[in-house]
């Protein structure tokens, strides 16, 4: 497929469900839903208003993806529990990490647990370099059944999403299942639904309903006081809000949704120059480590190729946002959004859900 300037978007709009819904639609497994294949608007330009910046979603242009089912909801404890029963499988947070993997750390630094939010005390400079471990804290003893610690559980979470899995944990499920974990460009593709290019998944407007909250985000002032607002001041159980144009649940909030691409920055820019249907991402011989998503914050230009220090420091694409999105300072609950998962720092944010090929 070669680039082609952008339609108008309004063109685009008037021309996307014709071609998007012409194909025949088959029967979902159960607990998923079909997405048919077609051509979106990926990434945003406009101005956000107040402080936010986003350029990793730039520049704006056309992808084109094949139909897939994909999961309903984000896997939830339940179905992890489940899988965990029938394999005995241990996720990163419950093993730690080795003498082997590391030899130089010191010891506390391997212990088995997560990254956890814990609210400051007071106000807080969110913007400096490291602001975020002013609220993010290691936790020894958290993990998928101990969301926020040892002295936590989730007896009454069952139907939340998991979390504090890695990238590995949540392959390893989706093999299981007979499934496999999104690209960033079919999980785009499927929470916009039929909407093409607006800033949320319901539209423009950030609450279209004002007596109702259209996702689970953070209300209040971030990072050291939530007023939840909406109901929820952690994670809510799936299906709490509103189902997108597909009928699928939390598109938008609630926790960060692990896909399988490499996360880069700058991929929007390089992708342009050579589009192809069905991306994948880059190569995993391009994938970086935090250090160089902040050169490119810093407007610094990234190498093709980075010496990563060990498998694990990888970073790959999250997408949807979470109850701890803010729009004063992390306003990702949008489909455009780009973050990364890093599998050395599982958190409590962080979850997953599955698609599965149409069979041919």
């Amino acid at each position: 497929m070669k680039f082609r300037p952008l339609l108008s978007l309004t063109l685009a709009s008037a021309l996307l469900p014709a071609a998007l819904f012409a194909e025949e639609k088959p029967a979902a497994p159960e607990g998923m839903v079909f997405i048919p294949g077609g051509t979106y608007t990926r990434g945003e330009d406009r101005s956000l208003g107040g402080t936010a910046r986003y350029p990793e979603e730039k520049p704006v242009h056309q992808v084109t993806v094949s139909s897939f089912f994909i999961d309903q909801t984000e896997v939830t404890n339940a179905q992890f529990a489940k899988f965990v029963e029938e394999t005995g499988y241990q996720t990163q947070a419950e093993r730690g990490f080795t003498k082997e993997d590391f030899p130089n750390a010191p010891e506390d630094q391997l212990k088995a647990g997560a990254l956890v939010f814990k609210a400051p005390d007071g106000d807080v400079e969110k913007w400096q370099p490291g602001a975020e471990w002013q609220w993010w804290q290691f936790i020894p003893g958290a993990d998928w059944r101990h969301p926020l610690g040892p002295d936590s559980n989730i007896d009454d979470k069952m139907d939340h999403p998991v979390v504090n899995v890695t990238k590995e944990d949540a392959e390893a499920y989706c093999k299981w299942a007979g499934k496999r974990l999104p690209t960033e460009a079919e999980w785009e593709r499927a929470a916009r639904g039929e909407k093409d290019h607006t800033l949320f998944v319901w539209g423009d407007k950030p609450k279209p309903d004002a007596d109702n909250w259209p996702a689970n985000t953070f209300q209040g002032e971030f990072p050291q006081k939530n007023t939840a607002l909406d109901g929820h001041a952690g994670s809510a159980a799936v299906k709490s809000y509103p189902a997108n144009d597909f009928g699928l649940y939390d598109m938008a909030g609630n926790v960060w949704e692990i896909c399988s691409d490499v996360f880069r920055p700058d991929y929007y820019q390089k992708f342009i120059e050579n589009p192809v249907d069905d991306p994948k991402g880059p190569p995993l011989e391009q994938a970086i480590t935090q250090p160089e998503t902040q050169q490119f914050a810093n407007g610094q230009p990234i190498p093709d190729e980075v010496e990563v220090f060990h498998p694990l420091a990888r970073l790959w694409v999250t997408k949807g946002g979470s109850f701890l999105c803010h729009h004063t300072y992390c306003l990702r609950y949008r489909p455009a959004a780009r973050h990364y998962a890093e599998s050395l720092s599982p958190t409590n944010h962080t979850g997953f859900r599955c698609v599965k090929d149409i069979p041919q």
